[in-house]
């Protein structure tokens, strides 16, 4: 049995436990006497109070254990649960507070990653007045010790992150938010977060008080950056040494380019759009891209009438790819004098979000684009986007994503010949409408017609690109900060915090004249926001109490609404004929209200999402049925020389990565496009602007190519239109072995049928609790500890499709079950028609109160709680229902004529 609260451990293992580093005057005795003291879960040490969270926001369970201990024998062994805000908090038992003032002594703690899977890990230090958060990714299968440096001045070097200057196994925190008047001199609590959907494990162990690594950056971080920008330190294959080796090398890649450009052009099968040249699928010619269904499936067709997906890159220009130099000049090993051949390149930096601490400008230096110079001469930008383009056809890219340079693409496909999307913002600085809460506008400000109208002609019309063919839609704005809680949300707030008795207060004004339709008395609105307003009046100045989640929705629908329409008309007037291509929402900060405002407006649905393929329940395709793109997705690695985390680590995975996520999106049916972000990395210490740092590109810093992504390119196009078009999409996953009860270390197989049959590689497994049981990708579960588990397993192409398979290790325990008769796997009905599923289906240990039931597309079928189906029009459609408080589920395939 272990105890929860303990004292310090003996000053030898303590002192084992401190990195050797220079320059630190920090003494053994100086971190004895410090007011944190040493948390490794072990019997004798301070008493500390550990909590976890459950509820809305996911749950947290947390055990003792032997495993992983890396202080002692004993570690905290944690399991978030669905939900990303989920945390576990330690603090001391008696209310007394940690005092973190000095910046030579840092709290340092070790954290293993269990699992494959790379995670996201949040710290949180609370103090008087507030909460300050940092993040960072920890590796699969690793343990890690993370340097909690506090010092702004410190670790705020204009990077997200850098190499670790304790070894590969520590890690300083990556920078996150809050902080404001920041006193750590108070910190009374720190609580560790998943922060990621899904579920996801930590064991964590010896909280200690360390010399900060930190202390003299300059001493740690000099020389770091060679002329090219590339990391000095280590070595990797695609890493250039010399003018000379850049120079052969790219007359290499210049030779098999024009090989493959010419394979490619001679292709029967391709449109000179890069279409799918298939009679038997082509549609009507009308000389612009538009959308349309084919066999149930969304996609694209080109101005020729043939299917088309899109595939390329986000950000195929060159702004804002500038990197700090004033503040931080001791990094770089050799820069360019400023009156010599490359000192055209500098530039003035200033009120940027992530400068190096202290400086607020300075100069600025673009090594991608130096390097552009050292390959061209003095042509080097006009004849870096000819080489782009002829890279996509030899890459076998079919278009440009959103921030393309306007002056090399837009209007111009009759000369690069690359179908391509334009971006444009309606959310500049010099638009004089208000902003609610962060960029997002008042759609109801007169200001912001005139403000989309001027970003529109700006950047759209004054290129003529809706008479360009190879133009194929235009995006207009990105991620917005709508927010998901409708009862604690930052732009609902702003809103409400207004004053109707301000000129400029349209939002507001609105939103009351919406509130008094919607109840005809005072008394009736606190009723439903359990409040005590005094009248409507009173609601219109600035308020700041609770508000019904029904209309918190009701507010963000209406901003949303206003919103898209506003852009849709002003497009409809200046560009008759583009499509729409929405504002590139974030797949895990849009709430279902922005979607449906949304789904009105826009001839393709656009969302980021940075996940291991498209199939997402917050896209809620089940509300719509409309095509769909993916403005921005990639997998990062930490093999080429730049620092900041990654969900993958090597080029290869990056390359699998690819595939699977564009292939994904292929057999989805809803997508008609996805764009990788983005064509090049981003610098190494960090993008002028907010300091990112990560190995996203296709090409390098010196524009050399990462071989394994060019391969896995032409092998998506190569068989990106078979995939679409041939694809057999199951409707059914039975499994002939729902339980399974197993002893500790032995493996069991998942036994799934598949309907139609032999589709097992489209099967994902999933286990709820990897310290109980693992699954691999071919079912076979392991048997890691005693206890129960529930194993997921679902169609990788619709996430509508799945059920779930019951383990046991070790004593035989009876769980919660459903599942669904042999009478009910596939139920043909027709139009109008009702249907009690509740009827069909086998529960154990669970009432039907706790069950949850969703229909995939409600324009076909809707489902309420109680089982019943209503059939709305004709098609297939998948009934899901799953156990709400857990993870078993079942689904159901019907048929509607």
């Amino acid at each position: 049995m272990f105890k929860k609260y303990f004292a310090i451990m003996s000053l030898s293992i303590l002192s084992t436990a401190i990195p050797t580093l220079a320059d630190t005057a920090v003494t053994d005795e100086e971190i004895l006497s410090h007011s944190f003291k040493t948390i490794s879960f072990e019997e004798g040490e301070a008493p500390i109070k550990i909590t976890a969270s459950t509820g809305v926001w996911g749950s947290v369970h947390h055990e003792f254990s032997n495993d992983y201990a890396t202080d002692g024998e004993v570690s905290l062994k944690v399991r978030y649960e669905e939900g990303s805000s989920a945390n576990v908090t330690l603090a001391p038992a008696d209310g007394s507070k940690w005092d973190f003032s000095d910046d030579r002594m840092i709290l340092a703690y070790d954290v293993t990653n269990p699992v494959a899977e790379a995670g996201r890990l949040v710290t949180t230090f609370k103090y008087d007045g507030g909460s300050i958060s940092y993040q960072q990714n920890i590796e699969g299968n690793t343990t890690k010790t993370v340097y909690c440096v506090l010092d702004k001045e410190q670790y705020s070097l204009g990077a997200d992150m850098l190499p670790s200057p304790v070894g590969e196994n520590g890690m300083v925190m990556g920078s996150g938010w809050g902080g404001a008047n920041f006193d750590p001199s108070t910190i009374s609590s720190i609580s560790l977060r998943y922060s990621l959907d899904g579920v996801g494990y930590y064991i964590f162990d010896n909280f200690r008080v360390v010399p900060n690594p930190l202390l003299n950056p300059e001493n740690v971080y000099s020389n770091i950056v060679d002329k090219f920008g590339q990391y000095t330190k280590a070595d990797w294959p695609t890493k250039t040494h010399s003018e000379e080796e850049m120079h052969e090398r790219f007359a290499l890649e210049d030779a098999q380019n024009a090989i493959w450009v010419e394979e490619s052009l001679a292709r029967k099968d391709r449109s000179k759009y890069g279409g799918y040249k298939n009679e038997d699928l082509r549609q009507e010619s009308t000389g612009q891209f538009y959308t349309t269904k084919i066999d149930g499936k969304w996609t694209l067709i080109d101005p020729d009438g043939y299917p088309f997906f899109s595939t390329g890159f986000g950000i195929v220009r060159l702004d804002g790819m500038s990197t700090w130099i004033s503040g931080r000049e001791y990094m770089y090993e050799e820069l360019p004098a400023k009156d010599g051949e490359l000192g055209d390149h500098y530039d003035r930096l200033q009120n940027t979000l992530s400068p190096p601490s202290g400086v607020k400008a300075g100069d600025g230096f673009p090594f991608y684009e130096a390097n552009l110079e050292r390959r061209y001469g003095d042509n080097w930008l006009e004849e870096w986007g000819k080489n782009a383009t002829t890279r996509f056809e030899a890459w076998g890219l079919t278009s440009i994503g959103a921030w393309a340079e306007p002056k090399l693409f837009f209007g111009k496909g009759s000369e690069h010949k690359t179908p391509y999307t334009a971006f444009t913002w309606t959310t500049v600085s010099s638009g004089k409408h208000i902003r609610l809460y962060d960029s997002v506008p008042d759609p109801f400000d007169p200001e912001f017609e005139k403000s989309t109208r001027a970003a529109l002609n700006s950047q759209a019309v004054k290129y003529n690109i809706n008479k360009d063919p190879y133009c194929f839609g235009l995006f207009v704005d990105n991620e917005f900060k709508w927010g998901t809680s409708m009862t604690n949300n930052s732009l609902i707030k702003a809103v409400l915090d207004d004053d109707i008795a301000n000129e400029k207060s349209y939002a507001k004004k609105h939103f009351l004249t919406v509130l008094q339709d919607k109840y005809d008395t005072i008394e009736d609105l606190n009723r439903a926001w359990e409040t005590n307003i005094a009248s409507f009046n009173e609601l219109g100045k600035s308020y700041t109490g609770k508000i019904s989640a029904e209309d918190g929705g009701v507010l963000i629908y209406e901003i949303a609404n206003k919103y898209y329409k506003t852009v849709h008309d002003v497009m409809d007037e200046l560009l008759p004929g583009t499509l729409y291509l929405g504002s590139r929402n974030t797949e895990f900060g849009t709430p279902t209200e922005v979607i449906k405002a949304a789904i009105q407006y826009v001839d393709i649905l656009s969302f980021n999402n940075y996940n291991e393929d498209v199939q997402r329940e917050k896209f809620r395709v089940e509300e719509y049925d409309m095509p769909m793109i993916i403005g921005e997705f990639n997998f990062t690695g930490t093999d080429s020389g730049l620092f900041a985390a990654s969900g993958v680590g090597t080029q290869p995975e990056r390359a699998e990565g690819y595939i699977n996520y564009v292939e994904n999106a292929l057999k989805s049916g809803n997508f008609v496009g996805v764009h990788w972000f983005q064509y090049y990395d981003q610098p190494i210490l960090g993008r002028s602007w907010d300091g990112e740092n990560y190995n996203a590109g296709f090409v390098d810093v010196v524009d050399m190519p990462y071989p394994e992504l060019i391969e896995a390119s032409r092998y998506v196009y190569d068989t990106m239109y078979e995939t679409k078009f041939n694809h057999v999409p199951m409707t059914n996953i039975d499994v002939k072995n729902p339980h399974i009860n197993m002893d500790l270390g032995t493996t069991a197989q998942i036994e799934a049928i598949t309907t139609p049959l032999n589709l097992n590689d489209d099967i994902n497994y999933y286990t709820s609790n990897a310290y109980v049981a693992t699954v691999d990708k071919n079912g076979v579960v392991s048997g890691v500890s005693e206890g129960e588990a529930t194993i997921t397993v679902k169609n990788a192409n619709d996430l509508f499709v799945v059920t779930s398979v019951n383990v046991t290790v070790g004593e035989n325990i009876e769980q919660t079950a459903l599942a669904f008769d042999d009478n009910a796997k596939e139920i043909v009905t027709t139009i109008g028609a009702t249907i009690d599923l509740s009827k069909y289906l086998e529960l154990n240990a669970i009432e039907k109160s706790e069950l949850e039931w969703k229909s995939s597309e409600k324009f076909i079928a809707t489902v309420d709680q109680s089982g019943v189906v209503t059939a709305h029009s004709s098609g297939r459609v998948t009934i899901v229902v799953k156990d709400k408080n857990g993870y078993v589920t079942d689904s159901v395939n019907l048929v509607i004529q």
